[in-house]
């Protein structure tokens, strides 16, 4: 009897008539309250449920597996043989909130359900239950299996927010897969929780699937065995309980403060139910859980019910991890007035931080003339964006995760990264302040440096909270300002109060170095768009240009940057790239101020080498950092390969992709109203930013964000949704790390190509003469024309293809008439004073950029078709390699440190290796990598390499340069990379022994 009927006997009772409003209970479980759910069929005989809605369980697999298993199936599930499956109408139908197995691989898998699946390895790998998953098992006798690892895969990269479909779910593994070297590589089961109505077409809400990628089923258990976990299943489908969110009021909390566990639960039951929260605590450095307490709870039926659970912990400094349990006897459930016996139902975890009254984190980097330091190592950087959640950053501070990001921070890391870029909410108040408090703190305990981007070109209006409680709503772009973007020249005061705050907050953060702005274009700004303050700047009174224009936003960066130091915060401040490339500024002359030049690129691969030769800062002796570049589709492993290729080439510090990727995914639609749909007017100013109202015009009037799509589906390098990097990633990383040594250096040339000073036009005529120079193997270095007058004494050769101004060209003059060679054309081609490398052999179609190291050359030789062998000679040393697309050397007057290429591979005339296929990089800490004893290495793909050299022992490394050793894998001199050691660092240990 449930409770209505309860209520009902009662009144009727009330009347005179004898009733017992507990008879039914007496004589044991009424039919009415079964829990049975009824068999049936997709197609056919429509199933009624027997209590509440989603009760049907849809088993998908081959129908082989489906015979096998089909007389031990719960009575509430439908197989459907995947060989017959109509995936619109198994959609159809979670959609309305019923649920599913699959068992098996997931090429079928309907794409609606955004979940995908890849290849971990050919081979089968350890499987076993994840310390952390949402669901209980009975013990398993997990061994080895064929798997393949789940991921979040929206079927859309770039969903248009509240037009397309973007359903909203918890993303929980369930089983981990290890290699053979007992590190977790991918999540072969997970449980997708479809918490809410998907937006913007409302579907799946009550729906929970459960994947198992299992390429042979059976072979990994048996039909008991099976049994078992679809029996914990059906339970669980049976308990009618949905977890729909489980978080604290805040990510960290100082002393003394109590913090707020905060639950929510859906009950798909038509009846109420009773149910118990049970939460426990692990402080830092602990190894168990300890008991916090519990909590009862009676959802009534077809609704949802809160738990807040409010405790003060006791302090102790670093990440606290909570679990919370759910806790129901499924077969008691509606008996509100008994607990019965009470069993975990599904399982969450979360984490806040204990923290110290301000972010305090050792400085991990400086600048040292043109080289980016990092922990005191000079090298070629590797790093990233991150924004883990689908709703990019609008939500991702107010709904931070630090127990993701702490697994998160640490994979980024491990692949080779150590510099992240984020961005801050355009409207600041405690809850977003200490989530990047916490991020600040996490990404310093990986060694991972935080750039923080403070204004951005999405943004209309930002804000903050004053002490008195005020929150302050300001416009930081006025309606008809597209011609300043990521800059405003409007209320400088409230941006200052704006910026004080976070430098106050994070003057300690050592970790930490400030980008003022994101993507800059600034165009001929007039009084009208200025403060008062501003139009009695010296600048404004410049003849509009390139120039004042330029001199204006640096200006306003010094400006901003003066209020960080006031408040005691000396991190370093970058000002921002500008669109130099669509004339919006010079980035040189705009961050002229700057420790480091900001570039972004998203042209195809040698435009990143092209643009950071033409904006090259080594004449004002400083870096320049790749600080963000992508392609607009997920995992674009050749844009991330050839970019991260022409950066190092280029002499860039480092390299930060478009991004690393989600991890997971919004709780609520994004809420700010397309601020960029303000350019579409009919009388739109010609100064203002084109593209925007291109973009404006594919945006629908139904959209919502500041950006009208997720950013991580379209841009992401990663398994969404899991720690591991796909290829894109792993690309990049491989450069971090291998990068060290290869740091820019400043030093003399003989030939210098010249660029002017803000003439944008010229950008197309040096980008013709940086590939002729490549086509050429030429060396050479860039001056800008700022900067003439401390041209090095060497210089024998200028290459000046575009007019300079009146100041560059009278310098230019006297350097000709004092005897260096100045060429305004291509006849520098057939110049003999030019250094040149000798491409001996197939040198036809190779371009070869170079630059100098501290110790030596660096040679990037770049091919659009395959090359077999390829001799590179300079000076004191020659390499010969087979190129597939990029080959890499590293002359040094004491040998070869590094080579990346194929095929065979010779340093002088004896032969180091042979790399049966694709591309293989190897690097030593000797001199030289014919006589070391240790040799690392990275390859492309799975490969054979034979060496010249008997292999004595290997290990295996990762980014953080723990070195574990490995069995097998080689034979004599021959070292065979299967798919399992592919994703490693290998460290190659010789005996004394030659081949041969």
């Amino acid at each position: 009897m449930n409770r209505r009927d309860y209520l009902r006997s009662l009144a009727i009772g009330s009347v005179g008539f004898s009733v017992s409003p507990f008879e039914s209970l007496t004589k044991g479980t009424s039919q009415e309250n079964t829990d049975t759910l009824p068999a049936g069929k997709l197609k056919g005989d429509e199933i009624y449920p027997a209590a509440g809605y989603g009760t049907t369980t849809f088993l998908v697999a081959d129908a082989a597996v489906i015979r096998r298993l089909e007389n031990q199936l719960p009575s509430g599930f439908i197989p459907l043989p995947l060989q017959t499956l109509n995936a619109d109408e198994l959609v159809g139908r979670l959609a309305e909130g019923n649920a599913l197995v699959w068992l098996g691989e997931p090429g079928n898998l309907p794409p609606a359900l955004s979940v995908g699946g890849y290849v971990i390895s050919d081979d089968e790998l350890d499987i076993g239950v994840k310390s952390d998953s949402p669901i209980l098992w009975p013990h398993l006798p997990l061994t080895r299996a064929k798997v393949m690892g789940a991921y979040i895969a929206p079927p859309k990269g770039m969903p248009y927010h509240n037009v397309d479909e973007e359903i909203r779910a918890d993303f929980l593994p369930i089983w981990e897969a290890k290699d053979r070297f007992g590190n977790v590589v991918g999540y072969p089961a997970v449980y997708m929780n479809y918490f809410a109505p998907s937006l913007a077409l409302g579907r799946f809400e009550g729906c929970e699937c459960f994947f198992f990628f299992v390429h042979e089923p059976l072979k990994l258990m048996d039909e008991q065995q099976w049994k078992s976990i679809l029996d914990q299943l059906d339970r669980k489908r049976r308990s009618f309980l949905q977890v729909t969110d489980f978080n604290t009021n805040y990510t960290a909390f100082y002393k003394k403060e109590r913090v707020q566990l905060r639950v929510r639960l859906r009950n798909r039951n038509q009846r109420a139910v009773s149910v118990q929260f049970r939460f426990s605590i692990r402080y830092p450095d602990a190894t168990d859980f300890q008991p916090l307490g519990l909590l009862r709870r009676v959802p009534e039926g077809r609704s949802s019910t809160e738990a807040i659970f409010d405790f003060v912990p006791r302090f102790q400094p670093g990440l606290c991890e909570v679990r919370l349990e759910v806790l129901q006897d499924v077969s008691k459930a509606e008996l509100l007035a008994v607990d019965g016996n009470l069993e975990v139902i599904e399982v969450r975890y979360l984490a806040f931080k204990l923290a110290a009254d301000q972010v305090n984190t050792s400085v991990n980097h400086e600048i040292v003339g043109p080289s980016f330091k990092i922990d005191g190592e000079e090298a070629f950087w590797a790093g990233t964006h991150y924004y883990p959640s689908s709703s990019w950053w609008e939500w991702v501070w107010r709904d931070y995760r630090p127990l993701k990001a702490e697994e998160d921070l640490a994979a980024i890391r491990k692949a080779g990264y150590r510099i992240i870029r984020v961005w801050i909410n355009p409207v600041i108040d405690e809850q977003v302040l200490r989530s990047i408090d916490v991020a600040i703190e996490q990404a310093a305990r990986n060694g991972i440096v935080v750039i923080l981007t403070l204004f951005t070109q999405w943004v209309r209006q930002m804000g903050f909270q004053r002490d008195s409680g005020e929150q302050v709503l300001f416009d930081f772009r006025h309606p008809r300002d597209f011609n300043l973007i990521s800059v405003s020249l409007r209320n400088l005061d409230l941006q200052r109060e704006f910026i004080s705050i976070l430098a106050s907050r994070w003057k300690n953060a050592g970790n930490l170095i400030y980008n003022l702005s994101n993507e800059v274009y600034i165009k001929d700004p007039d009084t009208s768009q200025m403060d008062k303050e501003v139009q009695d700047w010296e600048e404004v009174t410049m003849s509009r240009g390139t120039l004042r224009d330029s001199l204006l936003y640096k200006r306003w960066a010094n400006v901003m940057t003066a209020v960080l130091r006031k408040a005691g915060s000396d991190q370093l401040v970058l000002p921002g790239y500008v669109f130099s490339t669509v004339d919006g500024g010079d980035v040189n002359v705009a961050n002229a101020d700057a420790p480091m030049v900001p570039w972004h690129n998203y042209y195809p691969a040698e435009h990143a080498g092209l643009k950071l030769q033409y904006l090259d800062p080594i004449s004002f002796n400083k870096p320049i950092l790749l600080e963000e570049f992508g392609y607009g589709e997920w995992n674009p492993t050749e844009r991330y390969d050839g970019t991260a290729h022409y950066a190092l080439a280029g002499g860039a510090a480092g390299a930060v992709s478009y991004e690393w990727g989600l991890s997971w995914l919004s709780k609520e639609s994004c809420y700010w109203p397309l601020p960029l749909r303000e350019t579409l007017v009919d009388d739109p100013d010609p100064r203002w930013f084109a593209p925007f109202a291109d973009m404006a015009r594919l945006m629908s009037d139904k959209g919502v964000g500041m950006c009208p799509t997720p950013s991580g589906t379209g841009y992401g390098s990663i398994y969404h949704g899991t720690p591991f990097p796909a290829s894109a990633a792993v690309a990049l990383g491989r450069l971090g790390l291998f990068g060290a040594g290869l740091q820019r250096v400043a030093a003399p040339e003989t030939a210098y190509v010249v660029i002017p000073k803000a003439q944008l036009q010229a950008i197309n005529t040096l980008d013709d003469t940086f590939r002729k120079l490549w086509e050429n193997h030429v060396l050479f270095g860039v001056w800008q024309e700022d900067q003439l007058a401390l041209l090095p004494d060497k210089v024998q050769v200028l290459i000046c293809p575009h007019a300079l101004g009146p100041e560059g060209t009278a310098v230019i003059e006297r350097l000709r008439a004092s005897g260096v060679s100045v060429f305004t054309d291509d006849t520098w081609v057939s110049s003999q004073l030019l250094d040149r490398v000798s491409v001996e052999a197939g040198g036809e179609g190779i371009r070869v950029v170079m630059r100098r190291t501290a110790k030596g050359m660096l040679l990037t030789a770049a091919v659009e078709q395959p090359v077999d062998q390829a001799v590179l000679a300079y000076s004191y040393e020659k390499v010969g390699m087979g190129l597939t697309d990029f080959g890499v050397v590293h002359l040094t007057k004491s040998g070869i440190p590094l080579v990346e290429g194929t095929r065979k591979i010779y340093i002088g005339k004896r032969q180091f290796c042979d790399v049966e296929s694709g591309r293989a990089i190897f690097a030593t800490e000797q001199p030289d990598l014919l006589k070391a004893a240790t040799v690392k290495l990275m390859v492309t793909q799975p490969t054979r390499i034979t060496f010249q050299r008997t292999i004595s022992q290997l290990c295996i490394s990762d980014g953080f340069g723990h070195e574990q050793p490995i069995q097998g894998g080689f034979k004599g001199n021959v070292l065979t990379v299967d798919d399992q050691l592919a994703r490693y660092v290998i460290l190659v240990k010789f005996g004394k022994g030659r081949m041969g």
